[in-house]
């Protein structure tokens, strides 16, 4: 039995629709507001999101899940089919001042929150890990969140991230291919090459510290890594370890 996560508030929004689809994503997003501000433009642009987590670690239930929150806008992951990932996600939205631009962005007490959530919701409603994701994985044309500093790693070290080794490499080296099987659309792939990087290579990101500026231009239109053949590489990594991943069955799936 999942023990019941009690959030430290409770402030729920009028923006949604009645749930159809099985849950089947998580989105994490990141906001520059407190979270009583973010309720406040969240209401007022007619958007909402289930949950929010402030830099010191409160909760804050801002939608019953068993309701659509209008949070990931024009989105796709793995071939997904329709507009929009809203209506089989989850979205989680994050505190953060500098929008994830630095390794220091994130407070301990807030991550070690998103993680005592995201365990709740992946026993709760039965989610694959393969399927937490960031607003930059699905959007990766139009959204930096939760941006290059945000500490994957330690979502990884809770057994939350799915593993990978460095010499455990897919046979193809093609890389729209490789993203593909990860899940990113490729259809402008300077942006799927940055959202890439942003998770699994921020070497090759670079900091932006005019936020405004980061949220016009979320990806540099001409993006090529650097260090190439090391993204190929890493490219074969991710794609193997998903791969591997989405061919396992779960106690709970039929």
């Amino acid at each position: 039995m999942t023990r019941k996560l009690i959030p430290d508030n409770i402030c729920h929004l009028p923006h949604f629709r009645k749930r159809t689809e099985p849950i089947k994503y998580i989105i994490i997003h990141c906001s520059r507001s407190n979270p009583s501000q973010q309720l406040e433009t969240l209401n007022r642009l007619g958007l909402s999101v289930h949950y929010i987590i402030g830099r010191d670690g409160n909760l804050t239930e801002a939608l019953e899940i068993n309701k659509v929150a209008y949070h990931a806008g024009t989105s796709k992951w793995n071939h997904s089919q329709g507009p929009s990932l809203n209506g089989s996600s989850i979205g989680i939205e994050l505190e953060c001042p500098d929008m994830g631009q630095h390794k220091k962005s994130y407070p301990h007490r807030q991550i070690m929150k998103l993680c005592e959530l995201l365990n709740y919701l992946l026993l709760k409603y039965k989610l694959r890990r393969e399927n937490i994701l960031g607003h930059s994985d699905i959007a990766p044309t139009r959204k930096p969140d939760p941006g290059v500093g945000f500490p994957w790693i330690k979502l990884y070290n809770e057994g939350l991230i799915l593993p990978h080794h460095k010499n455990c490499l897919h046979p193809s080296t093609d890389e729209i291919f490789l993203l593909d099987t990860i899940g990113y659309d490729t259809s402008v792939l300077p942006a799927a090459r940055y959202a890439f990087c942003r998770r699994w290579l921020p070497e090759e990101v670079i900091i932006e510290d005019d936020l405004q500026h980061l949220l016009d231009n979320p990806y540099p239109p001409d993006f090529i890594p650097q260090d190439y053949k090391k993204y190929i590489k890493r490219l074969r990594a991710i794609a193997v370890a998903y791969e591997q991943e989405r061919r396992l069955h779960f106690w709970y799936e039929k």
